[in-house]
């Protein structure tokens, strides 16, 4: 009974964590504002998903706007942009809109109108500060807006009228949103299991090697090159050697072939040449990432040391939560999805540890070493004995078990 009653309790100590991820995200999901603000009657407006396009009206004489001439006045207009809920609206979390304005008729010329894009409801129209005016050049103005926020354009133009400026929204989809949220999650669910890897540091560091290799011939090659004099003549020598170069791009392949040839290499050479120069390049950077790894991240005894673990798997959680956080242009989506990676993670590596230890017990519970190397946090309840604490990880310890123990009954029998 004060065997299980301890697994209880340590079973809800590991919870909390989870619990409390949980009820965080509750919490700003109830922040978060359930309907899109209302523009008043007299402002123009744009709504996010229903209107894309508006054309502005005359305007209204403004006096003493910030960044114009003292006495004069401008014509100004303002448009506020509703944008979705975002309860309703999660499916959108990887979109964007695009915000134009631009010219109805080119041929006509109007003095450059000037852009404040902004939040503060409480600014009268116009009156924006000097440094948040910008220009429209050439004839376009673009920017990017989360479809889930409200802002406010205000437009003035030195000129008698607006009637021929163009305000359009367009949605925008982007694929690399939904990659960076699922790949984020998948490394934060692995980022425990990838910081203990053989495999993943041999590979990462052959691959970093390689890399480098490359990166180094590039950087000897361009050593040859006048690019790091400041010289105007070694400016002039190299934009000729470029353009040249670009003109007699199409000879090089000829010329490449008639060198070869000249030094006794044949055509049936060619491909086997190249064959032997991706191996060399490739060997040069896997021995260069297994020199780093036996020299940096093993310990004597040929294992993963702790504290390089302990660092590469945080490098791998922040790595993640950055592109989590990329997943969404809305800050409080991209908060939320965060904390929501944060906690499926969670719940995938206790699921998985879970169906480890079963794995474990159903294969062969007969084994009395397990009992030892088992942890006794939330697990008391689902195996039929009461394994001890250690610090060695389970995997391990149980994978080497039961390796030795199937080598040992192929010996007797």
């Amino acid at each position: 009974m004060r065997a299980n009653s301890s697994g209880n309790s340590e079973i809800m100590g590991s919870a909390n964590p989870v619990r409390i991820l949980a009820r965080i995200l509750w919490l700003l999901f109830l922040a978060i504002p359930g309907r899109a603000s209302v523009a008043p009657a007299t402002d123009r407006s744009l709504v996010v998903g229903q209107s894309t396009r508006l054309q502005l009206s005359s305007g209204l004489p403004v006096k003493n706007s910030p960044g114009s001439k003292p006495g004069t006045s401008v014509v100004c207009e303002r448009v506020r942009i509703s944008g979705l809920s975002r309860l309703q609206n999660l499916k959108k979390i990887a979109h964007s809109v695009k915000v134009n304005v631009s010219q109805k008729d080119p041929s006509i010329r109007i003095p450059n109108p000037e852009i404040c894009f902004h939040r503060n409801t409480s600014l009268r129209i116009g009156m924006c500060p000097q440094g948040q005016w910008e220009k429209v050049t050439r004839g376009s103005w673009v920017r990017s807006m989360s479809p889930f926020d409200n802002r406010i354009l205000d437009i003035r133009t030195a000129g008698s009228s607006l009637e021929n400026v163009v305000v359009s929204i367009e949605e925008e989809f982007f694929l690399y949103r939904i990659i960076c949220l699922i790949l984020g999650i998948v490394l934060m669910s692995l980022a425990s299991s990838l910081s203990k890897s053989l495999v993943f540091y041999y590979g990462s560091a052959i691959l970093i090697g390689v890399i480098l290799v490359i990166l180094m011939i590039l950087f000897q090659g361009m050593k040859l090159l006048p690019t790091g004099r400041k010289s105007s003549l070694a400016i002039f020598i190299y934009a000729s050697a470029v353009g040249l170069g670009s003109f007699l791009l199409r000879y090089l392949p000829g010329l490449c072939r008639a060198i070869l040839t000249d030094i006794g290499i044949n055509e049936d050479m060619y491909y086997p040449l190249a064959i032997f120069l991706l191996a060399f390049v490739a060997l040069t950077g896997a021995w260069m990432g297994f020199w780093v790894v036996r020299k940096l991240v093993l310990t004597e005894e040929g294992s993963v040391d702790i504290s390089t673990s302990h660092f590469v798997a945080w490098s791998i959680r922040l790595l993640a939560a950055v592109m989590i956080l990329q997943s969404s242009a809305d800050p409080l989506l991209a908060a939320e999805a965060l904390i929501s990676g944060i906690v499926v993670s969670s719940l995938l590596r206790r699921i998985c540890r879970l169906r480890f230890l079963r794995h474990l017990y159903k294969y062969d519970f007969t084994i009395p070493e397990l009992k030892d190397y088992l942890p006794s946090s939330g697990f008391q309840d689902l195996l039929p004995f009461h394994p001890l604490r250690s610090s060695t990880p389970t995997c391990l310890i149980g994978v080497q078990i039961l390796i030795m123990r199937k080598m040992q009954l192929q010996t007797i029998y």
